[in-house]
């Protein structure tokens, strides 16, 4: 009772205030309460050739903004979820202050961001395939990498914006006329666990658009990522289980292990359809480790590989109703050649208030073959109601 009476106080207080018109405090001017949530249902059978089927929460956002000046804001994100125990948590996704600053040659819209800030790619890939709420993206679900991170980056645009009507009819987001980018220093270790080492990750994002005027919704993307897992020198524990180097029972210590992505992306944007084609070429995870087939977490000095692809349709006659399919090949170990997986998406989604940027609920199938022999056939079926306000 107490945690629902803080969101009550939090979100819908402060909006019944500003609908009655009263003068609200100094500290209440310039902030701003919003939330994302997704609610699903799913129904399936793991890896282990278990079913399984509830209902979950995955996404709790609770979006805190103010503007402190024209030229300096404030962002506090607490995300309440739910862990694998099925226990209901509050973790602190996005905590960061954001400087505006001026244009300057071929460089606009500017903001850095320092503290838990962004992640220089997900975001972006996000708002080209808005369907998150299904699950995470490509590399994510693959474990190289998650959203936020602590750490300082700067963020803009190539040339200006695009079109009003581009922005409109298309997407408002990361909408440079001739691209956008980001460039960042972070801690690596992403936002689920603390830094366990001295090494910094250098992370960025190039994505251009060579042609506004003819082709305005193709762009071209590269981004990268050179650090190190999150391992100490000292060998490591994590959550109650030590870390190995394959293949031994020597406890995994010394330098921590190479953590390299290189991501090449194309994407197409339309007002009745989008598609993209997204290839990795990556060494290592942001964790440093991996689980083995025998239950063990092992040093990740791996070479890894994959492609995926996503496209999405509006119908013509009912354009808030769409239908996507994504279909992913990841490569987990090129030295090993039974672990390849192959997942296929497929989904139809309504759109409920401000399409896909909003309020939407989708029915989805997912299916996930394993090469490895170890492995049974995931499959489930979903729905997901997303709330944004």
């Amino acid at each position: 009772m107490r945690s629902v009476f803080l969101v009550f106080l939090l979100v819908f207080l402060p909006l019944t205030l500003l609908e009655a018109n009263i003068d609200l405090p100094k500290g209440l001017k310039g902030v701003s309460i919003g939330g994302l949530w997704y609610l699903d249902f799913k129904s399936g059978e793991d890896k282990e050739g278990k079913d399984y089927s509830g209902w979950g929460i995955t996404r709790g956002y609770i979006n805190i903004k103010k503007q402190i000046t024209p030229w300096f804001h404030a962002r506090v994100t607490p995300d309440v979820t739910r862990d694998r125990d099925g226990d209901v948590k509050v973790r602190l996704k996005y905590l960061y202050g954001k400087f505006y600053f001026k244009n300057f040659l071929f460089f606009t819209n500017n903001f850095i961001e320092i503290g838990q800030i962004h992640f220089p790619w997900l975001d972006f890939e996000e708002h080209v395939n808005p369907y998150r709420c299904q699950g995470t993206m490509f590399q994510e679900r693959n474990h190289m990498f998650n959203s936020a991170d602590q750490g300082i980056a700067w963020f803009g645009y190539f040339g200006g914006e695009m079109s009003e009507k581009y922005k409109e009819e298309v997407n408002k987001y990361y909408a440079g006329r001739y691209g956008s980018f980001a460039f960042g220093v972070y801690n690596g270790s992403g936002y689920h666990q603390g830094e366990k080492n001295t090494n910094k990750a250098l992370e960025t994002r190039i994505t251009l658009r060579p042609l506004p005027n003819i082709l305005p919704g193709l762009q071209f993307t590269y981004f990268g990522i050179l650090g190190k897992g999150n391992l100490s020198n000292e060998g490591e524990n994590y959550k109650e289980q030590k870390v190995y180097f394959p293949g031994t029972d020597n406890i995994a210590t010394g330098d921590p292990p190479d953590w390299y992505v290189n991501t090449f992306f194309i994407s197409y944007q339309a007002p009745a359809f989008t598609i993209t084609a997204e290839y990795a070429r990556d060494k290592g995870s942001q964790n440093g480790f991996y689980k083995g087939d025998d239950g063990k977490l092992y040093r990740d000095e791996r070479d890894k590989r994959g492609f995926s692809f996503w496209g999405m349709y509006r119908i013509p006659w009912y354009k808030k109703l769409k239908v996507w399919a994504r279909y992913d090949v990841w490569d987990p170990n090129l030295d090993s050649t039974n672990d390849i997986q192959r997942r296929l998406i497929t989904s139809i989604s309504h759109d409920i208030y401000k399409g896909v940027w909003g309020c939407m609920f989708l029915i989805t199938f997912e299916k996930l073959w394993h090469d490895n022999p170890h492995y049974e056939d995931e499959y489930f079926g979903q729905t997901v109601l997303q709330l944004k306000f």
